[in-house]
């Protein structure tokens, strides 16, 4: 293995770090020495792996290897071991693995238990550590787990333990959701009495990056409750991650969950979950370019809310609509929508919304070229914002404005607003990639438009390598735009 260092680091990992497995991989290039480290990586790296490539006498001996692994653990790391492959997660923070060892209480001895049952997996080469106080299976190992979670843990067992990774789910999104939307919690939404403590959340950086991270895991919450009919849980989880989906734009995903949590809502009888979820769900739709079923989500959420008598979400449904016409360029639609959601939030005093729709009419005035009247309706909706503590908010509207200044011949104050801006998108409560790429787009056209070609250059490369991971169609075309001469 000393002459391919990468294939046998390869080769590895792609044993789990499993000492008996990495002997059989030693075993098997010494009976096929013609076979080279990167064959045999390539090998396991295919079909189920490890376990099962690697085999003696022609019987697979992975499963084996990891049975007598799992029965030297000490019961309590036995019963963790089990309970973490029922989960639909791939990454797991101590906070949730103390209440899956079963120490639900808040004390030293709960977390001490908890410490040593899992340090022992890890010692056993049976799970990875991947930061601090977090953890995940390697692909060799969860099958293993999982199908002894299924075959030990008796049908109440199994249950408990996904109703505790669930309402750790709920409580943790929570705590994130407070921290960097606190106005998006529903009115009086309240969730039951939870034994199980969410993971520790300090500040936005760290509650948008538990969101980021845990994706998977909270996706696969969603499925879970939506496939054993825990309906509440099901939308009330796919709202409160709406933070995710806001800074982070994952598409598939966001339509996804609000499918599942659409339904949900409709299985439970919640009329309140029902609306949030079409009128979230578009969003997604819409940023996904299908705009003919985000508008028609939108119309759900518009008859549904006139039925209640719902006036602040008949304002969104429409403002909603607005958003579609706008981006379809049909300017005077899209004026007509968000003058009437303005004037629905300012005769129930809902202040916020109100500078929200004012942003729309800013947004419209500038796709149609006033761009008087942009900049007019956007310094009054970051004035209202600011004034309101609303940061991420004010913050869009900081560079929106920015970059109508810049389009109006204002160069000096566009770029000024537009790097305040960026600076904020990077960390703390505004951080969000998605508008950190739009800054950097409109700040490479601004020095685009003084001729500055490497300034705009060194923006726009910026701004697509960002845009890779949210908006394939934004890197394409950013793409070809620094194919441009």
């Amino acid at each position: 293995m000393a002459h391919e260092p990468a294939a046998a680091r390869e080769v590895v990992s792609l044993c789990g770090r499993l000492p008996l497995a990495v002997a059989l991989a030693s075993a098997q290039l010494s009976l096929r020495p013609h076979h080279s480290v990167s064959d045999l990586a390539d090998s396991l790296s295919r079909g189920q792996g490890a376990v099962d490539t690697l085999r003696v006498d022609g019987q697979a001996v992975m499963r084996t290897a990891l049975d007598l692994s799992y029965s030297c653990l000490p019961d309590e790391s036995q019963a963790l071991y089990r309970r973490m492959g029922l989960l639909p997660a791939n990454r797991h923070d101590l906070s949730l693995l103390t209440a899956l060892a079963g120490n639900r209480e808040d004390s030293n001895d709960a977390g001490h238990s908890s410490d040593i049952a899992v340090g022992t997996l890890v010692e056993a080469n049976l799970l990875e550590e991947t930061g601090p106080g977090t953890y995940r299976f390697h692909d060799l190992v969860q099958p293993h787990a999982r199908r002894l979670g299924e075959e030990v843990e008796d049908p109440r067992g199994r249950e408990q333990t996904l109703r505790d990774f669930v309402d750790w789910c709920l409580s943790t999104a929570a705590s994130a959701e407070s921290i960097l939307t606190p106005s998006h919690r529903l009115w009086g939404h309240s969730f039951p009495a939870r034994t199980v403590r969410p993971a520790p959340l300090d500040g936005p950086d760290e509650a948008l990056a538990w969101l980021d991270t845990h994706r998977n895991g909270l996706m696969g919450a969603v499925r879970h409750c939506a496939q054993v009919g825990w309906h509440s849980s099901c939308w009330q989880l796919t709202d409160l991650i709406w933070p995710l989906f806001l800074r982070l734009r994952p598409s598939e995903m966001w339509i996804e969950a609000h499918r599942l949590g659409l339904e949900a809502a409709r299985r439970s009888g919640s009329r309140q979950g029902e609306g949030r979820m079409l009128t979230s769900g578009a969003i997604g739709l819409r940023d996904a370019g299908r705009y003919t079923e985000a508008s028609d989500w939108y119309r759900q959420a518009l008859e549904l809310a006139a039925e209640d008598g719902d006036a602040r979400q008949q304002a969104q449904a429409i403002s909603g609509l607005g958003h579609v016409s706008l981006l379809a360029h049909r300017i005077d639609e899209a004026r007509a929508h968000f003058e009437r959601a303005l004037q629905l939030r300012v005769s129930i005093g809902y202040q916020r919304g109100a500078a929200l729709s004012r942003r729309r009419l800013g947004e419209t005035a500038l796709a149609g070229g006033d761009l008087a009247t942009a900049a007019e309706q956007l310094r009054r909706a970051g004035a209202e914002l600011d004034s309101l503590g609303e940061v991420y908010e004010a913050t869009r509207v900081l560079a929106l404005l920015g970059h109508v200044l810049d389009r109006r011949g204002d160069r000096i104050g566009g770029v000024q607003r537009l790097q305040e801006a960026l600076t904020r998108f990077r960390t703390g409560t505004a951080r969000s990639e998605h508008w950190e790429a739009r800054c950097l787009e409109w700040l490479g056209q601004a020095a685009e438009s003084l001729g500055d070609k490497a300034e705009s250059t060194r923006h726009y490369e910026a701004a697509r390598d960002l845009f890779r991971r949210l908006s394939p169609v934004d890197a394409e075309r950013l793409d070809d735009r620094l194919r441009q001469p």
